[in-house]
């Protein structure tokens, strides 16, 4: 493990969280997002009005995209949404003999 030639050789991190709301989320949360190059946050209750403040709190190291909700009833909280994240600094990785398709030869 360890680094080679400036590379990182641990792998590439992956967070897939169930959030139950995002909205209330403090800088220590997304401190620990920050490790990861993959995030997924799935239940984010996040409505299209909401997402505009949202970003302004998203760390600046991800590219974010939205599945945005939509409330059922005009009472109560919305439900679902999703937002998936990815480092800007990910660069597609080859194999040694391999082509972009992934095959040797």
């Amino acid at each position: 493990m360890g680094k080679k030639n400036g590379e990182d050789k641990r792998g590439l991190k992956l967070l897939f969280w169930s959030i139950a709301g995002l909205k209330m989320k403090d800088n220590l949360f997304w401190d620990y997002v920050k490790n990861f190059y993959f995030v997924g946050l799935t239940e984010t209750w996040i409505l299209e009005r909401d997402w505009n403040k949202l970003k302004d709190v998203l760390p600046k190291e991800f590219q974010w995209k939205l599945q945005r909700v939509k409330k059922e009833n005009r009472k109560g909280r919305a439900k679902g949404g999703i937002i998936t994240g990815v480092k800007k600094d990910i660069k597609e990785i080859l194999r040694r003999g391999g082509n972009r398709n992934g095959r040797h030869g």
